[in-house]
């Protein structure tokens, strides 16, 4: 049996699944979504929009939009650094 690929499926960013294992490894869960963002990470009864990008990668005009006008927490990461600094400043106020 063939398998069809959905070409309206959300491209994933190459990096994700190495800071989904980082968020993890930090002990958060995580929950890969699609709009408004890539995961949604939480730990200390909080929840947090993460935007997983490369390090080149910008975000686009819906995202931007968004992003405008969210009045909660969102985070754009790139690299397992920057979830290892996130974890540190989120373990600071928490």
């Amino acid at each position: 049996m063939k398998k069809y690929l959905n070409r309206f499926a959300k491209r994933r960013d190459a990096n994700e699944p190495e800071i989904v294992k980082a968020f993890e490894d930090c002990g958060y869960s995580v929950e890969r979504i699609d709009k408004p963002c890539d995961l949604i990470v939480g730990k200390w009864g909080k929840s947090f929009l993460i935007e997983v990008k490369t390090l080149t990668g910008k975000l686009n005009d819906k995202q931007k939009e968004f992003v405008e006008k969210w009045k909660g927490n969102y985070h754009i990461i790139r690299t397992i650094e920057d979830v290892i600094k996130f974890n540190e400043v989120q373990n600071v106020i928490n």
